[in-house]
């Protein structure tokens, strides 16, 4: 009769070994060993099943061809569905551990205090300037657990591979595939509403690759409108739920996104179920000042 683990690590892959290995390299080094990797692997090559082969995991690693792929995050709940353990840790294929005992710490401190997850910092290494390599911490942590919503003005706790979550807990937690640009953000929302029992690890556990060409952010990055439509649907997720004060400065943050874009887009403004009154005002000066704002270009 086999045991069921007490960690399921689950591997969304698409098109790239380079930090995929570096990533199973870390998981075998952990000294923790109750776990199981679950690979959900949206490539149209062979090329990571062909690295998966050779590393020597035996039934500790499980792994899924998606056909047809089913692009991100739908790839993150594929392989969290296929998960038999008590906790699941996501690890995004360019993310890794920093240390041999990051997993052990991680499990530790939950099973210590019962939590039902916790976050651990990260260290952030820019592969195209290391000038720009960061220690990412997260900060003021209980009062994002008092107030969720003020994930809205910016991800202050990190990816998803920082998380280590009860999987009985939030069975039914699952990241919503609507969102891709804000998609971790909107997770941790539901995730604190359902429960503030939770707590973090200061010390950067986990490593994130920055940069990368691969990497979706790259993209989404140059993608403005992408960016807010993604930006009104969680304002309007949390609009009728947050006081006036909070819902005024929500709609400060929108303008200065746009402000920041450069952008005289009116018809952006259709995304927003109830356009936020700051943005007419916005909108009503840049066209009442023609020449202090250019075009937006995607």
């Amino acid at each position: 009769m086999s045991i069921k683990p007490k960690v399921s690590i689950c591997i969304p892959t698409y098109n790239q070994t380079t930090y995929l290995k570096i990533l199973l390299d870390s998981i075998d080094q952990q000294t923790f060993s109750n776990y199981e990797i679950i690979i959900s692997d949206d490539s149209i090559t062979s090329e990571v099943k062909t690295l998966v082969d050779r590393f020597h995991f035996g039934e500790k690693l499980k792994y899924f061809r998606n056909k047809p792929s089913l692009g991100s995050p739908s790839n993150w709940n594929a392989a969290i569905s296929k998960a038999s353990g008590e906790y699941i840790k996501i690890m995004h294929h360019d993310d890794a551990f920093t240390a041999a005992t990051s997993l052990n710490e991680m499990v530790s401190l939950l099973e210590a205090n019962n939590y039902d997850y916790v976050f651990a910092g990260s260290k952030i290494e820019n592969v195209k300037d290391p000038g720009q390599n960061r220690v990412h911490r997260i900060r003021k942590f209980n009062r994002l657990l008092r107030k969720p919503y003020l994930l809205f003005f910016g991800n202050s706790i990190g990816g998803p591979s920082a998380l280590l979550v009860k999987k009985k807990k939030f069975a039914e937690i699952q990241y919503n595939p609507a969102f891709i640009w804000l998609v971790d953000i909107e997770y941790y929302i539901r995730l604190f509403l359902e429960s503030s029992n939770g707590n973090i690890i200061s010390q950067p556990l986990i490593l994130t690759h920055d940069a990368a060409e691969h990497r979706l952010t790259s993209t989404i990055l140059r993608d403005f409108e992408l960016q807010i439509k993604e930006e009104a649907m969680l304002y309007d997720l949390l609009r009728p739920k947050v006081p006036a004060i909070t819902k005024f400065f929500m709609q400060v943050h929108l303008v200065r996104l746009f402000f920041k874009a450069r952008t005289r887009n009116k018809e952006l403004i259709i995304l927003f179920k109830q356009t936020p009154p700051l943005l007419n005002i916005y909108f009503s000066l840049v066209f009442l000042l023609p020449g202090t704002m250019v075009p937006f270009q995607k």
